[in-house]
């Protein structure tokens, strides 16, 4: 079960990388924001995350844990505090193709070489995982310790002490589907072998995320390098109108801390911006 939180942690953050090449509207340095307007009677909040990292950087900001207290309800990308959803998760990691079927026989050659450097085993004692699987376990190495944090984990703790709903804007297997038309075999291999460029840029991007530096952290995990257009309007653009066609019937129910991916937030197809163009107040929270 701890490997399995893990994976969930990562899956989560892998979709956080992607940005396009649009517009850029440069936001408050704040990772919370309020969302009011004249119908609402309680004022919603949206908290940018950061998905992982070590135990030993990770602070819930006290700000957070007040909107927390505030709202009425918690919504994630994803629940998986529902059961149902974790059997869905299970299920979409058996099957994989194995990644010496994926490969050419000079990538599996190239990949075994950094597979050996960072996990420390032959590429062939994994083939059978697949190449996403694969993927999940390179980016875990990316962090130097052993014991990841994640504030969903966090925020759907304080939830179920505090008896708050759980609401998800996705299901398991729409966000499975998503993934893997975003990451075919191409690119997934591509930014495998990224691996040493983007672990740099994650562990920076950590560091400018916990002094708030929110567009500096999301400008080092959106590279060019990191991205392409398919995945980037899969994982961003299309999740994010779509999320903001729900976003309104949820705040005229309840007051919402909604979080997710802070790259979700930024650029004009980011949520604040959409909410903003829909006439909704989004202000940065200090």
């Amino acid at each position: 079960m701890k490997h399995l939180r893990s994976i969930i942690t990562i899956i989560l953050f892998i979709k956080i990388t992607f940005s396009v090449q649009a517009q850029e509207i440069i936001l408050e340095n704040s990772i919370l924001w309020k969302v009011e307007h004249p119908d609402l009677e309680k004022p919603s909040f949206i908290f940018g995350t950061l998905h992982m990292m070590c135990s030993d950087d990770f602070t819930m900001p006290e700000k957070v844990l007040q909107a927390v207290a505030t709202a009425d309800a918690l919504v994630l990308e994803i629940d998986f505090s529902d059961p149902e959803e974790m059997k869905s998760l299970q299920a979409s990691m058996t099957g994989a193709q194995k990644i010496s079927e994926e490969l050419s026989v000079a990538q599996f050659k190239k990949l075994d070489t950094l597979v050996q450097r960072v996990i420390g085993t032959p590429l062939a004692n994994l083939d059978a995982y697949g190449l996403s699987m694969l993927n999940m376990m390179l980016f875990s190495k990316m962090l130097p310790c052993t014991e990841i944090k994640s504030f969903e984990a966090e925020l759907m703790q304080i939830a179920k002490t505090e008896e708050m709903p759980i609401y998800s804007f996705e299901t398991v297997n729409e966000q499975v589907a998503i993934v893997k038309a975003a990451y075919p075999t191409a690119f997934s291999y591509q930014q495998m072998m990224l691996f040493d460029a983007y672990k740099k840029d994650l562990n920076n991007a950590i560091i400018a995320y916990n002094k708030e530096e929110l567009n500096v952290a999301i400008n080092y995990l959106t590279k060019p390098e990191y991205m392409d257009a398919n995945a980037t309007t899969l994982l961003q653009v299309n999740r994010n109108k779509n999320w903001v066609e729900q976003m309104p019937q949820l705040m005229q129910e309840r007051s919402n801390l909604f979080a997710v991916g802070a790259a979700h937030l930024s650029n004009n197809f980011g949520i604040i911006h959409l909410l903003r163009q829909r006439g909704y107040t989004v202000s940065p929270v200090f």
